[in-house]
């Protein structure tokens, strides 16, 4: 009995250190550039970054939506959250709280500035 409470004593502190540290974000983020043109009145996205995980949803007017396709890898040297796809990849920027996106193929660079949202 006292080696299952010890066990489950080990269990629970551990998730618990685990969950504690979860961190997202959810960003309110418009668009400022788009090759190296400034915008004056961008589209407006808002973005939920798991760092922990790493995984980046996007919400449009219902529901948020994972990034299909995407893979996702912590800088943490720059603390940057980045993206791969075959069309976008991405630049999290967590200390500026700014996005970059680009496509090569259709020569775009996407450049947004964003507030956290609480």
């Amino acid at each position: 009995m006292k080696k299952i409470f010890i066990s489950f004593l080990f269990f629970y502190l551990y998730i618990s250190s685990v969950y504690a540290m979860a961190k997202t974000f959810v960003w309110d983020c418009q668009v400022i550039k788009i090759n190296d043109n400034i915008q004056s009145n961008g589209k407006i996205n808002s973005y939920k970054i798991d760092v922990t995980t790493p995984m980046i949803w996007v919400r449009d007017d219902t529901r948020w939506s994972g990034l299909v396709n995407t893979k996702f890898y912590m800088d943490k040297e720059k603390n940057t959250l980045n993206t791969i796809s075959k069309l976008w990849n991405g630049i999290f920027d967590l200390d500026n709280k700014e996005i970059i996106f680009t496509n090569i193929d259709a020569n775009l660079l996407v450049q947004y500035s964003c507030i956290e949202n609480k």
